[in-house]
């Protein structure tokens, strides 16, 4: 169901998100393009959660390191690529408005997914643009509330070839990381209806940085990207992006979602929170960074923009995570167009 404020959008607005979301789709499918003759996998391997065992309460810093060096030029040759992307954090004191946005935590990075685990440590998942993981995927935490990180290179076992994008994490009821991408079949064509089928595949760990996939395919549908996935009440939702517009989609196992309908036509590569008093907040891609809130992740109120980018800047992939009662971090993507 559509939200009800959409008309509020401006023409130029809406023309900018567009053209910024139909960007990030393109470039997902060539850093997935570009990290596939890279990606390790296990032939004939069977993978489900079993496979992990054990909960995990934080990862140990001192394992983390890069597979290979940073690239020192664009590996894809793509200007508006995750080369030229960087994670950067905002602050706030409500979980609504945010500002000082100005600290970059991840240069050559993309697409950032963050997680606050129970020991209080915050992990981020994001693309690695600089082919330093050959998963395509670099992991970082945080030991002091973001504000120094240690990176290094996501392991993900898998008995598919081809690299992995748009990743987003979440705790499973087993206490174990849950992972969520995307495989794309083909490039997304800016401009043209939804042809070519992308899927949603998982994976799990119980340290944070050796994930092994699991079986079968989490979701499947025309040119999505961008993957959020949140338990809402006795079921799973996963919001997803097709351009500027965000479509849905339910699972009462978290493991086979089946297509429900379009959440809104535009504001879309979202991450969705639970609220300390109730109800759930969707941070996404519009005007900046906006957002509306939920409590049936069905129909949405309209909350208006709680980041804006500076002049001549992008912004994205929003990720939020609570420090405390009265501490919000968000951690999202800043882009230079064109460079």
């Amino acid at each position: 169901m559509a939200s009800k404020n959409q008309s509020g959008f401006h023409l130029v607005a809406i023309v900018l998100v567009i053209l910024v979301l139909s960007i990030a789709g393109v470039t997902a499918w060539r850093v997935f393009k570009g990290n596939s003759k890279n990606q390790p996998t296990t032939a004939n391997q069977t993978a489900s959660t079993a496979g992990t065992s054990g909960k995990i309460n934080q990862i140990d810093t001192a394992k983390l390191d890069f597979d290979q060096k940073t690239a020192a030029t664009d590996p894809i040759g793509d200007k508006n690529g995750p080369f030229y992307h960087d994670v950067h954090t905002a602050s706030s004191t409500d979980g609504v408005s945010f500002s000082g946005g100005a600290t970059q935590i991840l240069n050559h990075a993309s697409v950032p997914d963050a997680i606050k685990l129970p020991s209080g440590q915050l992990v981020i998942y994001a693309v690695d643009g600089a082919q330093r993981s050959k998963s395509g995927i670099l992991v970082a935490a945080s030991n002091d509330q973001g504000k120094t990180w240690s990176a290094g290179s996501m392991q993900l076992s898998s008995s598919r070839t081809g690299g992995v994008a748009d990743p987003q994490v979440t705790l499973s009821d087993s206490g174990q990381l849950r992972l969520f991408y995307i495989a794309f079949s083909g490039p997304p064509i800016p401009g043209q209806p939804p042809t070519s089928v992308n899927k949603v595949y998982s994976a799990t760990s119980s340290d944070g940085i050796n994930f092994t996939e699991e079986q079968g395919v989490r979701f499947e549908y025309g040119q999505i990207t961008d993957p959020d996935i949140i338990k809402i009440g006795g079921a799973w939702f996963m919001y997803a992006a097709q351009g500027a517009r965000q479509i849905y989609a339910t699972s009462k196992d978290g493991s086979s979602f089946s297509y429900k309908g379009i959440t809104r036509q535009k504001g879309s590569v979202s991450k969705t929170v639970a609220l300390p008093s109730g109800g759930y907040r969707q941070f996404y891609c519009a005007n900046g960074i906006s957002s509306s809130t939920t409590t049936d992740g069905i129909n949405w109120v309209d909350e208006g923009v709680n980041l804006t980018a500076a002049a001549g800047k992008i912004i994205c992939d929003p990720s939020p995570v609570q420090l405390d009662d009265n501490s919000w971090l968000m951690i999202y993507k800043l882009a230079l167009p064109n460079q």
